[in-house]
């Protein structure tokens, strides 16, 4: 059972005078979990919540107006210098442990990730974040949260997982609540979260082209109330892809305003905790290993002219990718990937392996993927949900679809019998159950009819 929400302020007097208080306004995150490891990601802020009002997009989503919003406003989440510290334990222990207290980066955002370490596969953790001003400083805030471990190789057990894509400011749902589909979530009791990119979008109203704006951005996605609860309680992957990079379908060399490629790439493993690559792989006991594909760092550009050695994924990561997969034993594999791999798409793209402009590298990877056994591509991006198979390989593709049906924009090209097994014009997210040595596909929807809802609702199903 997830512990409930609870942010803990103890004020003590020092020297007469009330001491300045440290703030979790933009949340939490806990990601790259594995067998023995984690990541917890901190934010120091100087106001316990954000301050919503400064723009009506921020709790109206978007409206006629919304285009002409003017830049991203910086102060909506401001950081707070220091110091932090993670107190964790497995449930049920008796004994915990203490991290050092470490004080946050002015530099990176106020930002510090802790790199846990020694931890017991299969796991339930709880953990408590303090924070306080300094080292002098009676007064410490704390917010707690849990996640599990993986399980070890040979472990065998259910899994249930869940992938989601593109999400923005113009599609809140739920005003300062945020997006209604991550308490939602909470319903399917996830192991684990995926997000395949585009959290938020730089080239979106309110725009964000320089790094202070893109910060700002992504404090306030973090800071609505069902996205924070989500993530204290949930472990994640995060990808990214163009518009968490820099702008719509980029590629490296580009800029957006004063926002360049390469500090795209920085600010992305700033505000997410990431380890030494953002391509990997994760298994999660006997039946489960997923990957996670990089679409953005190497890719050719799109207008290149199509041929062997034009690629989205470059030449390590491609080698990696094969090998590994090669090399698993898992009962399911699932590559993960920011862009479709099968499609289809809809008419006029040129950016991902289902399009022409990407030809030779998709139907390579189709013909690797295809001849293994429950193999199954889970792709983002695109704002609409379908399971599609491609009838020269036979290679099967679920498309999660965007956080809710707010997000619908850029239209869906329609169902298209000779491909799709399933196809919906629906936001929300995708669930991914494994047990028994047999695996289903849950397309769940979120509209402002379920908003009193907890339970996240099923749409469609696919025994995989």
């Amino acid at each position: 059972m997830k512990i409930s929400f609870l942010v803990l302020t103890l004020v003590a007097a020092l020297g007469g005078t009330l001491a300045q208080a440290a703030y979790f306004a933009s949340g939490i995150k806990v990601g790259e979990v594995d067998q023995t490891s984690a990541i917890v990601w901190v934010r120091l802020t100087a106001d316990e919540v954000a301050d919503f009002d400064q723009l009506p997009i921020f709790t109206e989503g978007l409206d006629e107006s919304a285009k002409d919003v003017g830049p991203m406003p910086l102060a909506v989440a401001p950081g707070m210098a220091g110091d932090v510290r993670v107190i964790y334990w497995v449930e049920g222990a008796t004994d915990a442990h203490f991290t050092e207290w470490k004080s946050v980066d002015p530099e990176a955002d106020f930002i510090h990730q802790f790199e846990l370490r020694g931890l017991v596969a299969g796991s339930e953790y709880r953990f408590k974040v303090q924070a306080r001003e300094s080292a002098v400083t009676a007064q410490v805030n704390t917010i707690a949260g849990s996640f599990r471990t993986a399980p070890a190789a040979d472990q065998v057990g259910p899994i249930r997982f869940i992938v989601t894509t593109c999400q923005a400011v113009r599609s809140i749902d739920s005003g300062a609540d945020g997006h209604l589909a991550y308490q939602q979530m909470l319903g399917f009791d996830p192991d684990f979260f995926v997000h395949t990119g585009d959290i938020v979008y730089y080239d979106k109203a309110p725009l964000a082209k320089t790094i202070p704006q893109a910060r700002a951005k992504w404090n306030l996605m973090f800071a609505y109330q069902h996205n924070l609860n989500f993530h204290r309680q949930v472990s994640s992957y995060f990808m990214k892809d163009d518009h968490d990079t820099l702008k719509n379908d980029c590629w490296p060399g580009q800029t957006y305003g004063d926002l360049t490629f390469a500090q795209g790439l920085d600010l992305f493993r700033e505000q997410v905790p990431m380890g030494e690559k953002t391509y990997r792989t994760i298994r999660w006991g006997k039946d489960v290993q997923v990957w996670l594909t990089e679409n953005r760092d190497f890719r050719s550009a799109n207008t290149d002219a199509d041929g062997p050695n034009k690629t989205i994924l470059g030449s390590e990561q491609k080698a990696w990718l094969k090998r590994t997969m090669a090399e698993s034993d898992a009962t399911y594999k699932f590559l993960i990937t920011p862009g479709p791999i099968v499609g289809p798409d809809k008419p006029g793209k040129s950016d991902n392996h289902a399009n022409d402009a990407f030809r030779h590298e998709g139907q390579e990877l189709r013909d690797f993927l295809a001849p293994m056994a429950n193999t199954y591509v889970i792709t983002g991006d695109r704002h609409w949900q379908y399971c599609s198979q491609d009838p020269s390989t036979g290679l099967v593709e679920l498309g999660c679809g965007p956080i809710n049906d707010q997000h619908m924009f850029g239209g869906d090209p329609g169902e298209d019998p000779a491909m799709h097994r399933y196809f919906s014009a629906n936001g929300g997210f995708l669930g991914i159950t494994v047990e028994d040595g047999t695996a289903k596909a849950e397309w769940f929807v979120t509209n402002a009819a379920e908003r009193n809802s907890a339970q996240p609702k099923v749409w469609h199903t696919e025994k995989l």
